[in-house]
């Protein structure tokens, strides 16, 4: 009955969760792949929020590793441009959850 919940849960929001999971580094991506393989989430979908999803971590990542050449201190390491970075992978994972809300809000209204 759980399973079934869930599985509701995720064929009405599971693109926004997926994207808010990828856009969280706390999960690890193996894990999530696993876990969306065991769902009834559509194949289109899992690409999809794959591809949207790791494309702002990737560059903030990849960004930050090359700011690492620049270190000449440990006080380096956290320069604004490092803290804008990892703010605005922040701010993406959260806009899923605003797009949720928006929708919500659209439907109650209509």
């Amino acid at each position: 009955v759980r399973l079934a919940k869930f599985n509701d849960e995720l064929d009405r929001n599971g693109a926004g969760y997926l994207l808010f999971m990828r856009f969280i580094p706390l999960f690890p991506f193996f894990l999530i792949n696993l876990c969306a393989g065991l769902t009834n989430l559509k194949l289109r979908t899992f690409l999809w929020t794959t591809a949207v999803g790791i494309l702002p971590g990737s560059l903030v990542f990849t960004y930050a590793g090359r700011q690492i050449r620049e270190i000449n201190s440990l006080g380096d390491i956290m320069t604004p441009q490092v803290y804008g970075a990892f703010i605005l992978l922040g701010a993406f994972a959260v806009i899923p959850v605003i797009y949720k809300k928006v929708k919500e809000f659209k439907e109650r209204k209509s």
